[in-house]
């Protein structure tokens, strides 16, 4: 197959992938770091920069049926069964922790999101050098032309194989999931002068174009009944620099939960985050029904780049929610100010039965949004028991 004015083998792109493969693992194992000198083609496509976890960091993260990679929740499902329930998450300790989200903007292709047999976008810029790859632009005719390198060779090398047939559209391969189309693939190969692409990206997406939704530290959604209780959240450090661009965005992951998908989230941090939440089943517990975070210490939060920074979010249509006894203190030189990016405790004016007792110190206050201030969840929206922006009930992993 001619790639990049190239002819390669099924097997060359293969070795090189492999070759790649072991050359990042025996840097990183070596030095803590690819080498840029010995190994520049590896470390423009691998390379993390801050050499921490490279993805949303969660200490822990319980959710409804179907995989968390969408936007935050905003009803709870009417489907019981979906629901996560009777959760507890007690006396746990999460300290001195640093990561950060790159975002990986996902080319788009007549409107639609260009991904590989399993799921990875087809990636042509990157968000830590803010450069095209992949692809040079001759600045006469403006037109671009690929180069293409191990990832791209070999993902659209397989979309080939797939739109030929040569290789088959699989429930068990999970190869279905393929949406690189012919013209990319024209492209790619230079197959006439009448082939051509222009840059187009949808942003606000990861390398599998799950939504960014920043970092939380406790993350409890679509659930009925839960005790978050005596937790400690100190030092955490989000390194992720603000979103790219908006003028490289042709639009903005649908999954994004709210109306304005343009409102990325990718240096956001937040304590405890609950969405679409309820009380206990009353099957479930005695008594008081209705689900607790109390005596939970949460301090040094720290985002340079962040637009918020909250201790506790209660968000989406929650009811039945008990907050009592907690102590936030996100920043030592930040106070209660509604111009700054720290809000100790953020609800939502749709949420009903949420009792905030007077033993909480908030120290960066409490701000409750209106239905005005809050941007309203899409009707495209992915659901957790319902339709969803990907195959395979979310992600190609979602089997």
């Amino acid at each position: 197959m001619t790639l990049g004015g190239s002819v390669k083998s099924v097997e060359d792109v293969y070795a090189t992938l492999v070759s790649h493969i072991a050359n990042v693992y025996n840097d990183v194992m070596q030095y803590g770091f690819i080498d840029p000198v010995t190994h520049p083609d590896e470390y423009q496509l691998f390379n993390n920069p801050h050499q921490v976890i490279d993805g949303p960091c969660y200490v822990f993260l319980v959710h409804g049926k179907g995989p968390a990679v969408g936007g935050f929740g905003e009803e709870q499902a009417t489907d019981i069964s979906a629901l996560s329930a009777d959760v507890s998450i007690v006396n746990n300790n999460a300290q001195n922790i640093k990561c950060f989200t790159n975002e990986v903007l996902a080319t788009v292709v007549d409107g639609s999101v260009q991904n590989d047999a399993r799921g990875a976008i087809l990636q042509f810029y990157n968000a830590s050098d803010t450069s095209y790859i992949g692809m040079d632009m001759d600045e006469v005719s403006g037109q671009y032309t690929y180069t293409g390198n191990v990832n791209l060779d070999a993902q659209i090398m397989v979309a080939r194989a797939i739109n030929d047939v040569t290789l088959g559209v699989d429930n068990v391969l999970q190869t279905n999931v393929n949406s690189v189309g012919l013209d990319l693939i024209d492209w790619a190969e230079g197959k006439d002068s009448s082939s051509s692409y222009t840059p187009r990206f949808r942003c606000n997406g990861d390398s599998m174009h799950h939504v960014i939704k920043g970092s939380i530290m406790i993350r409890v959604e679509d659930c009925q009944g839960f005790i978050i209780k005596g937790n400690t959240i100190d030092n955490v450090d989000i390194l992720s620099e603000g979103p790219l661009p908006d003028e490289l965005c042709v639009d903005y992951h649908k999954g994004a939960s709210s109306s304005d998908g343009s409102d990325r989230m990718l240096a956001d941090l937040r304590g405890i985050s609950v969405a679409a939440v309820s009380a206990y089943d009353d099957d479930l517990r005695d008594g008081n029904d209705a689900s607790t975070i109390s005596s939970n210490t949460i301090t040094n939060l720290k985002s340079e780049s962040a637009k918020l920074i909250a201790g506790v979010d209660v968000q989406g249509v929650s009811t039945g929610v008990d907050l009592e006894n907690n102590y936030v203190n996100l920043d030592r030189t930040a106070f209660d100010s509604p111009d700054d990016k720290w809000i100790g405790l953020r609800l939502r004016e749709s949420a009903s039965g949420i009792a905030v007792k007077q033993n909480n110190n908030f120290v960066q206050g409490v701000v409750i949004e209106s239905e005005s201030q809050r941007k309203l969840l899409p009707d495209y929206h992915p659901r957790p028991a319902g339709d969803s922006e990907w195959p395979n009930n979310g992600c190609p992993f979602g089997h």
